[in-house]
């Protein structure tokens, strides 16, 4: 009998068994409690199980042990078990399997296409006196040939692996077949020794050390890494040494075929970091304090490579959980983790550095688990957080000390030591000072000290610092005093470096200059105290810079934007200031790699709130020396109102056309006249998306005609750039709402916009809520069924293979894109065609449409899929009065048309409706379904026989099969895990 996880683990938890013991019992026993009673036993005669008395049975039970798990389905799992047994014909084994599959206590497991061993370490111990040195030398071979088989998978595109079996890039040995291949090889590198050392010559641990060195050869390449990816962790296992030789080996090359791994993840949903396998077998190496020098020395050198994606699992990451003071994931004693951390200082001392400060803090900080072997016992009963504080506080003293007595120091790391000052002790305090001030005084640059002085503002002197000083009383107080004097001490003597700080970003973080209660915050009074900081710094620089400082302050940070604005509204004259866009203008048409600060800085000049006519006589100022081309620029940058539109007007048409073209729209929120005239002006330069884009947030605020005319435009094309302005599916939604609710539009007309948005407006089988769908296309469609048929036609090919009319016919290069559009529309309609205006669904009217449809299509040749393209179609129906589906009209004419075709149809569209599910295990969401279906086939039993049985009990024996069909795959799933 096999537990399921939960119930196994909640078992041997309430025996008592700590999390390594739950693992370790889990592994042995596949979670088969009979296996289990016999590992727990301490009665020699219930440790061996009954069949292992028979050495017939044990001589049979021997390929099995070799091989684990199998698929029957996998003519290659078949032939492998054949050549371990010594080339016996796999039918003579599969019957060998079944009858051991029915002892009692049996030791192979069967289910569906899959077998496999109930436990292989319990098997290895039974039968250990039956396996050959013969048997030993068949399983190396097999497994060098199993395991050494390239994966086609890798020749595709990371974003296409996921679905390599569609693509025909599959293994020939089974995932599972290749599973126990590996695991093999670790239990007869571990267990092998002691069994068989003093019957054979040949030593398994020594040759488990070959296999993994053949299947990983010098010189190493990315390709086979990626390929064993799965199985590096088992390969660590089964031989630690060889595989850190391997590892150091590849490391000292040029060019390392393992730093091909630590490439960013794809960022897609199939994404999949090519690096698990490596860190996990790197971490189940670290358990060992004898293998984890030599582990953490290869995690130090990985770490040096920068991975740029969103996954924790890096090399650094798994470094930190080594030496996590609280919560280490190795069985190394601080004494050793702290003389490894020295010597990693020495040969990676940005990354030891970065292990040191992380140990400052164990306040706040979360742990997790690093890989652990499965069957050494390296790591059982390590990992769990610390049980006191003593060694935790011994370990983060430790690596204090080392921080503060490191062999120089840089900018950065010196913010480390700032950013954590609070977690120091006074003393330490004090010489993180003393380490500030050598550093000003020997090795600071000026630009380095108006950094270090702003980390001290926003750290120890920030808002929250002010906090802890008036709850730790004298103690912050004195960190204070402290932080204040060097601060000042800091000071920069260049203009730009002592304001930067200012400019950096367009938010400052507070600090404790600021003056507001603790727990209260007048937003608007530190933005009038920050802009008056900024204005005053802003005016220094010009005192003794000029003009040109003020662009190298716009320059020195990300806010160039509020440097325009302060100049134009606070800071500059308005000759100055005339000089400084025209500055900037100049720069910008350089087109150099800084263009985006010039643009930042005019338009913050130029949008400002500048008074009533100030921005125009600024703009006909700077312009008056400018041609058309160069003046286009400029009014891009400034306000998108009326008042720059005029002047544009002013412009030769190729101007005017040129900035129409060209320039960033956008929501005139309190003018519905300009924003009509925005609309038009960019509808004219054939701009549609952009035109929405200025009404996307309020559609129905814009006449529903021009919002028709915005997307029929947008539609057909339009001169917006590839990928800008995109219509986004929520805002076209609410504009087709509005549309639809307009009497001014011909229904046909709506149908065609309708038809044009298909993608956007219907919605896939399983998402039908939300959207406006496309109720005027449906209505059309109803109306005109030869619409229907033509979608027909574009989609599938004639059964006779014979030639439609003219009218029907595309040019070749319109047939796929055609083909495609005819699919989604067939998909997209949810309206039954039948219903009259009342909203009533008629038998007759839905009839009719349905012989029509039928009748051309038969015409057409396609017939049979007409009928199915029907069926699915009316899947769509509702429930009908009397608590039954399909309802009463759709029924009815089912009945009456009795066509298998159409039948299948439905089968379809009921299914695919369905769309994703969260599921748990095993078959009971699809055998709730079945019995659904099975009630409303015994309900129309006498009364639809046709529809009972072609169409309900189909769905109840289709989810049936379902239902059966998990629950297989959950036990296979229970068993291979």
């Amino acid at each position: 009998m096999i537990a399921r996880y939960d119930t196994f683990n909640k078992g041997l938890e309430a025996m008592g068994c700590d999390r390594d013991t739950i693992a370790r019992l889990a592994n042995e026993t596949g979670r088969s409690l009979t296996v289990l009673r016999r590992r727990l036993a301490t009665v020699p005669a219930v440790q061996s199980p009954q069949w292992a008395i028979e050495r017939e049975i044990a001589e049979s039970l021997v390929p099995f042990l070799f091989v684990g798990t199998w698929n029957a389905a996998v003519e290659a799992d078949r032939l492998g078990l054949s050549w371990i047994a010594g080339d016996r014909p796999y039918v003579d084994l599969e019957k060998v399997a079944q009858n051991l599959a029915q002892l009692n206590d049996a030791p192979i497991w069967s289910i569906g296409t899959y077998r496999g061993v109930v436990s292989k370490i319990d098997l290895l111990y039974a039968v250990a006196n039956s396996i050959t040195m013969d048997d030993l030398k068949r399983y190396f071979s097999v497994a060098r040939l199993v395991l050494g088989e390239d994966d086609p998978a890798l020749d595709l595109e990371e974003d296409k692996r996921w679905a390599a079996s569609f693509h025909g890039k599959e293994r020939e040995f089974s995932n599972a077949f290749r599973a126990g291949i590996s695991e093999t090889l670790v239990l007869v590198a571990i267990h092998g020794p002691h069994l068989f050392r003093g019957r054979f010559e040949i030593d398994t641990e020594v040759e488990a050390a070959r296999v993994v060195r053949d299947l990983l050869p010098t010189p190493l390449t990315t390709r086979t890494l990626e390929a064993n990816d799965r199985d590096l962790p088992t390969y660590a296992e089964a031989s630690p040494e060889e595989f850190l030789s391997i590892l150091e080996d590849d490391l000292r090359r040029d060019e390392p075929a393992v730093l091909g791994l630590l490439r960013p993840a794809a960022s897609g949903f199939f994404g999949h970091p090519s690096r698990t396998g490596l860190l996990w077998a790197l971490e189940s190496l670290s358990w060992n304090p004898t293998t984890l020098p030599r582990t953490a020395s290869i995690l130090a050198r990985l770490a040096q490579v920068e991975i740029n994606d969103n996954w924790v699992n890096k090399p650094a990451h798994s470094l930190e959980s080594i030496f996590r003071a609280w919560m280490p994931q190795t069985a190394a004693t601080n004494e050793e983790r702290v003389g490894l951390v020295k010597k990693l200082a020495q040969r990676y001392p940005e990354v030891a550095w970065k292990l040191c400060v992380a140990q400052f803090s164990t306040r706040n900080q979360v742990g997790d688990y690093s890989h652990k072997p499965r069957w050494r016992p390296d790591g059982y009963g390590f990992g769990e957080p610390l049980p006191t504080w003593s060694p935790v506080m011994a370990f983060v003293r430790e690596m204090v000390e080392m921080a503060l007595t490191w062999n120089g120091y840089s900018l950065s790391m010196l913010c480390d030591l700032i950013e954590r000052l609070h977690e120091l002790t006074d003393t330490d305090q004090g010489r993180v000072w003393t380490l500030v001030e050598d550093w000003s005084e020997t090795t600071g640059s000026d630009a380095d000290k108006a950094a270090l002085r702003d980390k001290i503002r926003v750290t120890v002197l920030s808002r929250r610092a002010t906090v802890r000083a008036k709850k730790d009383g004298e103690q912050s107080a004195a960190l204070g005093e402290r932080a204040r004097a060097v601060y000042d001490a800091l000071q920069p003597q260049n203009v730009l470096n002592k304001h930067g700080w200012l400019f950096r970003e367009s938010w400052v973080d507070d600090s404790a200059d600021e003056v507001y209660e603790s727990d209260k915050i007048d937003f608007e009074a530190r933005n009038k105290r920050i802009e008056k900081l900024r204005a005053d710094a802003m005016r220094e620089v010009q005192n003794e810079c000029g003009l040109t400082g003020l662009l190298d302050l716009a320059a020195s940070g990300n806010a160039s934007w509020l440097v325009g604005g302060l100049a134009a509204s606070e800071v500059l004259s308005d000759s100055e200031l005339q000089q400084f866009v025209s500055l900037a203008l100049r720069l910008l048409m350089e087109k150099n790699d800084d263009a985006h600060i010039y643009r930042g800085l005019i338009a913050g000049a130029l949008r400002t709130n500048l008074v009533e006519g100030k921005r125009e006589q600024l703009l006909r100022s700077v312009g008056a020396n400018l041609n058309d081309e160069e003046l286009v620029q400029l009014f891009i940058l400034a306000p998108y109102r009326r008042s720059t539109w005029r002047l544009v007007d002013t412009l030769g048409e190729t101007a005017r056309r040129k900035y129409w073209q060209e320039v960033v729209p956008d929501w005139i929120h309190d003018s519905e006249e300009e924003n009509n005239e925005s609309v038009e002006s960019l509808l004219s330069a054939s701009r549609p998306r952009a035109a929405f884009s200025c009404v996307r947030y309020s559609p129905e605020r814009l006449d529903a005609q021009m919002l028709f005319r915005i997307l029929s435009d947008a539609a057909t094309g339009g001169d917006d750039k590839p990928n800008e302005y995109m219509l986004e599916e929520y805002s076209v939604g609410q504009a087709f709402k509005h549309i639809d609710t307009s009497p001014n539009i011909p229904t046909d007309q709506k149908a065609i916009l309708e038809f044009a948005y298909l993608e956007i407006l219907a919605k896939p089988f399983g998402d039908r809520s939300g959207g406006p769908g496309i109720p005027n296309l449906e209505s059309y469609i109803q109306a005109h069924p030869e619409i229907y048929v033509q979608a027909i036609s574009w989609t599938y090919k004639r059964k006779d293979s014979g030639v439609d009319p003219e009218g029907l016919q595309l040019p070749e290069e319109r047939q796929k894109g055609m083909a495609e559009r005819g699919y989604k529309l067939l998909e997209a309609i949810r309206r039954i065609p039948g219903y009259e205006p009342l909203g009533k669904l008629e038998t007759e009217r839905l009839g009719k449409w349905i012989d029509t449809v039928r009748g051309a299509s038969a015409e057409l040749s396609r017939g049979d899929i007409a009928d199915f393209c029907i069926g699915r179609t009316l899947a769509n129906s509702p429930i009908g009065g009397d608590g039954v589906w399909p309802c009463e009209a759709v029924r009815d004419v089912m009945e009456d048309v009795q066509s298998k075709s159409m039948m299948e149809g439905a089968q379809n569209g009921v299914y695919n409706s369905r769309g994703v599910v969260w599921r748990g295990e095993g078959g009971d969401q699809e055998r709730e379904l079945a019995d659904k279906y099975r009630i409303w086939a015994e309900a129309l039993r006498f009364s639809h026989p046709f529809v009972s049985s072609q169409l309900l009990m189909a769905l109840t024996k289709t989810y049936e099969r379902e239902a059966n069909n998990h629950d297989t795959e959950a036990g296979i799933r229970r068993r291979l895990r």
